[in-house]
């Protein structure tokens, strides 16, 4: 049988150091160095890529909130202005002096008496008044009824009407309520 012969590495040597042996010593350090990195690396870069698509996913979602905050906060700031005048009232306290000067203009005030103050809708407080009046003429109620509207609190007034004629004036009874938001309220009876 014939046999086969490797042929040998020549060795050559450059101020006593094999070259060729170095260089083979050199390129499996280098292989060796690189598996290392990429079994360090690879899960490294695994986990950021991971972690990257974790955080565009939440600014893209931090985005779409933001942007649906602006659009809700702006219908907020949209209604508050429009609706100012009512929240304004629903924070006001009633006074019985100043709701008897405001209805001098339609009508003489004979009593006002606190009936009872119940909750309505959760949020509100409503409270009845019985009004005892005197008027020259069924117009000026309706008058005062339609003023109602631009007074400083939010007022319901309630039907029936009783008019009864006397003499010149007309007597009249009628009831209102007027509404408040409960947490103003209590909010101004534990300052009390």
């Amino acid at each position: 049988m014939p046999t086969i012969k490797i042929p040998k590495i020549p060795r050559i040597k450059i101020y006593g150091i094999d070259v060729i042996k170095n260089f083979l010593f050199f390129a499996f350090y280098i292989l060796i160095i690189l598996f290392i990195i990429a079994t360090i690396v690879t899960p490294s870069v695994k986990l950021f890529k991971k972690t990257q698509k974790e955080y565009f996913l939440a600014k893209n979602q931090l985005q779409l909130v933001q942007n649906q905050y602006k659009e809700v906060s702006q219908t907020l700031q949209s209604l508050k202005k429009k609706n100012s005048k009512i929240l304004n009232a629903l924070q006001k306290e009633f006074n019985i002096k100043d709701f008897t000067l405001f209805a001098k203009n339609y009508m003489k005030i004979d009593s006002i008496k606190k009936e009872k103050t119940t909750n309505y809708k959760d949020k509100f407080i409503a409270t009845s008044y019985l009004i005892s009046a005197r008027i020259k003429s069924p117009k000026n109620f309706y008058d005062f009824i339609d003023a109602s509207k631009d007074y400083k609190n939010l007022i319901r007034v309630y039907f029936p009407f009783n008019f009864i004629k006397n003499k010149n004036d007309i007597n009249l009874t009628f009831k209102i309520e007027v509404y408040n938001l409960k947490n103003k309220l209590n909010a101004d009876e534990k300052a009390h």
